[in-house]
């Protein structure tokens, strides 16, 4: 029974995460990146000034789209969490990852 749910487990989301094998292969979603999301992900790599500006980010100097954010949320690239009650851009593991390919 290695690699099966035994059957009265109701598979989670999380299972499904961990199932995913959409980042096996970093220089793959490397080349599948925007050249905007590619520089989003830049800047919030380096970058520690971040502020919520209208309907996207302000990174540092750059002035990121909410659409372009959202895609790499979607990408599981980036989260939004809140420090100190503001709201803050950073990288996932695997968004760690691929900054690091791209440079």
């Amino acid at each position: 029974m290695t690699g099966q749910l035994p059957i009265d487990r109701v598979p989670t989301r999380r299972d499904d995460r961990m199932l995913d094998t959409e980042h096996l292969n970093a220089s793959e979603t490397v080349k599948a990146l925007t050249r905007a999301q590619r520089e989003a992900l830049a800047a919030i790599g380096f970058f520690r000034r971040q502020r919520k500006a209208g309907r996207g980010w302000l990174v540092g100097d750059k002035r990121l789209s909410e659409k372009v954010i959202e895609r790499l949320e979607q990408m599981q690239l980036v989260e939004e969490s809140f420090l100190g009650g503001e709201p803050r851009l950073q990288l996932t593991i695997v968004g760690q990852a691929i900054e690091a390919k791209m440079q």
